[in-house]
């Protein structure tokens, strides 16, 4: 059997490019790892831009979920609330039904002090887990920040329910504490509240973000 030169030059080409092949159809990979690994030493105001360039490079869908929490989480470490509030409305467009994005939408405007349009977003989250009792703590501290204090303590009421039935004494406790707090306030003008109300919508993030978010999901 005759050699074919010209063959064996195609196949070891072929060879050659593959793996490079492999990794330009998947750019955002080195993006995303460089952008996880900022985030995890915190670097935020780099990793902020590897998780813009892991969106630029047209990732898979739940990559491109995933990148823009992380990125919304970012900004709101750097302080840029408004850019966290975009980057989240937009998700909230991309992904209408997606809790986390609307979670993470309400915790940016509740930061900005947009209380009624966080008490919206705070709203969707318990439209769509209505089993999860932070998202109407997070509307009654909306509501409340909105002036509307009988809502704020219905809110809690309704997260008293399922934070005892799912036996989280310590979420039950500080809502039972909020709402007489709520009402010691009623004497008080409506700013001398601020501090304590910042405070406790940054315990709903914290909360949030360290014991019900889960986006490594995402990456499965």
């Amino acid at each position: 059997m005759k050699s074919h030169p010209l063959r064996f030059i195609k196949i070891a080409l072929c060879l050659f490019l593959l793996p490079s092949l492999a990794f330009a159809g998947e750019p955002y990979k080195g993006s995303l790892e460089k952008a996880r690994s900022l985030d995890k030493e915190e670097f935020f105001e780099d990793a902020a831009r590897y998780w813009q360039k892991t969106l630029d490079e047209n990732p898979p869908p739940n990559i491109l979920l995933y990148a823009k929490l992380k990125l919304t989480n970012t900004y709101s470490r750097l302080g840029q609330l408004d850019k966290a509030v975009e980057t989240s409305r937009s998700l909230t467009k991309s992904n209408p039904s997606h809790y986390d994005s609307w979670f993470h939408f309400a915790n940016s405007l509740a930061a900005l002090k947009q209380y009624s349009p966080a008490a919206e977003a705070f709203k969707k989250t318990t439209t769509l887990n209505p089993e999860e009792g932070l998202g109407m703590v997070g509307l009654a501290f909306a509501y409340f920040g909105d002036q509307k204090p009988d809502s704020a303590i219905e809110e809690l009421k309704k997260a008293m329910k399922i934070f005892k039935a799912n036996r989280n004494i310590s979420w039950y406790r500080d809502c039972r504490l909020a709402i007489n707090q709520i009402k010691g306030f009623a004497r008080f003008p409506p700013k001398f509240a601020d501090l304590w109300l910042g405070k406790n919508l940054k315990r709903v993030q914290d909360t949030y973000m360290n014991a019900v978010l889960d986006l490594d999901s995402l990456l499965n």
